[in-house]
């Protein structure tokens, strides 16, 4: 399960499987707005179960929005 329908259903109270489906509806629709030669970027921040707007898997290099914002703490410093 991704980043996402866990957050469906901490904030929206969405069961699993509906929190899912939204997940993977908004992800779609998201990959579908996005150049093609960003959509494996995009693909490696939304995680493993992102696909290309033409339905293709995304790659997931990094560790979703974790590994992002890791790279990022690290990119920038730790400034707590």
């Amino acid at each position: 399960m991704g980043e996402i329908a866990v957050l469906l259903q901490q904030k929206a109270g969405l069961s699993p499987d509906k929190s899912q489906e939204v997940e993977q509806v908004v992800v779609q629709h998201i990959m579908s707005r996005v150049p093609s030669e960003f959509q494996g970027m995009l693909g490696s921040v939304l995680g493993s179960g992102a696909s290309t707007a033409d339905g293709q898997p995304a790659a997931a290099e990094s560790g979703g929005l974790g590994g992002l914002l890791s790279a990022a703490t690290s990119m920038f410093g730790n400034k707590e």
